[in-house]
């Protein structure tokens, strides 16, 4: 009896089994489903399509306007400002397009958006408890461009410890390329301290020493006259006059002497070069000597007691 009972269950598996097997092969062999998937599929392609087309023109669009109002501003800081905020809407319009498209494409298959919407911003609600610091960073950023406090272009330092020329400044992160040209990446909400040196005229300071056995007044007429040549040399440099400001130190074997010259944003770096190559040029047209590390060779049968006798009689 219990054999009979066994055959009859294994008979009634296989043929559930079949069925499932026979739905399943019927499902793929429907004419229907595949026209409609490919329909689907189709519509999928044009949805893509066509925001993607729409992307790219909402970005040139949003470039030729910024690039316009470039052209026309005559203000350094401002063009500077106006390339910031292009590539920030160019980025903005990129995210907004790219969730519209997933949201459209999932709707084509038959996800309820409305739900999904809803159940995100509860799901949205309690991931922000988890992703602090990534809050942080957007709310940093919106307050760095709000508030102009560096553009793209700028030359800045974060935190005293990162330093470059402004890339990029998005609502996560700030991208710096150093003199090297590396690129640092840093996070918004990381930024503690700004020190932007395109803002504001920079300040070139100049230390130049010279041997104690020159007249001082001597040294410090020729670089007064050295001065007013670089002046004329490179007028678009300086913005205002050279200024001497005096014996700033004195070492071991010079006296240094400092100079101090206004310029245009970020460039107290070329003028120190230029101010350090034409003093050392003006020094030597005057016989004025920068002193340098010398090697003194005294003769074998010298002796230091010797000398030192002769100093006391």
């Amino acid at each position: 009896m219990a054999s009979q009972n066994t055959e009859k269950d294994l008979s009634t598996v296989a043929d559930e089994t079949m069925d499932s097997v026979n739905q399943f092969v019927a499902y793929f062999q429907d004419t229907d489903m595949w026209i409609g998937l490919g329909i689907k599929l189709l519509g999928v392609a044009f949805i893509i399509v066509a925001l993607y087309v729409a992307s790219r023109i909402l970005t040139s669009m949003v470039q030729r306007v910024f690039a316009i109002r470039k052209l026309k501003e005559e203000s350094i800081v401002a063009q500077r400002q106006n390339e910031t905020l292009s590539k920030l809407a160019q980025n903005t319009i990129r995210y907004v397009i790219g969730l519209i498209m997933v949201l459209t494409v999932l709707g084509q298959f038959g996800v309820n958006i409305a739900g999904l919407i809803a159940s995100a911003g509860v799901a949205g609600l309690a991931i922000s408890f988890g992703a602090q610091s990534l809050v942080k960073d957007v709310i940093t950023g919106a307050f760095i461009i709000f508030e102009n406090q560096y553009k793209n272009g700028d030359y800045v330092k974060l935190n005293q410890e990162v330093e470059g020329i402004v890339i990029e400044v998005g609502i996560r992160t700030t991208k710096l390329k150093g003199l090297n040209g590396q690129v640092s990446i840093i996070p918004n909400g990381q930024i503690m301290q700004v020190t932007n040196y395109s803002l504001e005229n920079s300040v070139a300071v100049v230390d130049v020493g010279v041997a104690y056995e020159e007249d001082m007044d001597h040294v410090e007429d020729a670089i007064q006259e050295i001065a007013k040549e670089v002046e004329a040399k490179y007028h678009d440099m300086f913005v205002e006059p050279i200024m001497l400001a005096g014996v700033q130190s004195l070492g071991a074997s010079e006296v240094v002497y400092r100079l101090m010259a206004e310029v245009p944003p970020t460039q107290h770096f070329a003028a120190g070069r230029i101010l350090h190559k034409e003093l050392k040029a003006g020094f030597d047209k005057r016989g004025i000597e920068i002193p340098y590390p010398r090697t003194v060779m005294l003769p074998p049968n010298s002796s230091s007691e010797g000398g030192t006798t002769e100093h006391a009689k």
